[in-house]
């Protein structure tokens, strides 16, 4: 409702997706193009808005400029739009970034061992509040999703970081970065939250018990 407020929340949520920081997977990129289109030149108007028009590393995020015809999706985005307000076009983008399963994610970027094989390659490693994400590092699809709840220990040393998820999995997962320690603070403070929480359930769970 206030426009000022909405236009920071925008902003944010744009400059996010432009730099990578909340990964989205090359579909979703065009739709949010399409909104910051409308946003900045307004209404489609075919004689104007055709492939050229845009400077694409402005709507863009990096990895996703070069890919062929990939201008064309974006004003199929924006013909959507037509007749939309600015402000309800901000609404929408801002409520488009906050759905996606990757808002509020802290990425790393690490190197992965390949099964079976003597080779790394490049993933990207997700935390939040409640979960461990595994993406793709190319088409940012998420691959995996392991809960905290689910993490029974973890180690770091200056180049690898390792989960061990107990019954949860048959396996350790373990990765090359040299963010191990930064990785491994972000998931105990989490963790470090969600026993609390419990704890404090827990505890009110008895008191309840002694009243009744």
């Amino acid at each position: 409702t206030d426009p000022v407020q909405l236009n920071l929340l925008y902003v944010q949520a744009r400059d996010a997706i432009l730099d990578g920081t909340h990964p989205v997977t090359q579909d979703k990129a065009c739709e949010f193009a399409g909104i910051q289109v409308h946003i900045q030149f307004g209404d489609f108007n075919d004689n104007k808005h055709k492939p050229g028009f845009l400077d694409l590393k402005d709507f863009l995020p990096a990895s996703y400029v070069r890919v062929k015809n990939i201008e064309k999706k974006i004003f199929a985005e924006h013909r959507r739009h037509i007749s939309t307000s600015e402000l309800d076009a901000k609404v929408q983008y801002t409520k488009t970034a906050r759905e996606l399963p990757t808002y509020g994610v802290t990425f790393f970027l690490v190197k992965e061992k390949m099964h079976g094989k003597n080779k790394l390659v490049p993933r990207l490693l997700g935390v939040t509040k409640d979960s461990v994400l595994r993406l793709d590092e190319r088409t940012k699809e998420i691959l995996k999703t392991w809960p905290l709840t689910t993490v029974r220990r973890w180690g770091a040393s200056p180049n690898t970081f390792t989960l061990d998820f107990g019954d949860y999995a048959d396996q350790y997962y373990s990765v090359q970065t040299t963010e191990a320690e930064q990785i491994v603070q972000l998931i105990a403070g989490y963790i470090d939250i969600i026993l609390k929480k419990k704890q404090s359930k827990d505890h009110f769970g008895i008191e309840g018990d002694e009243g009744s």
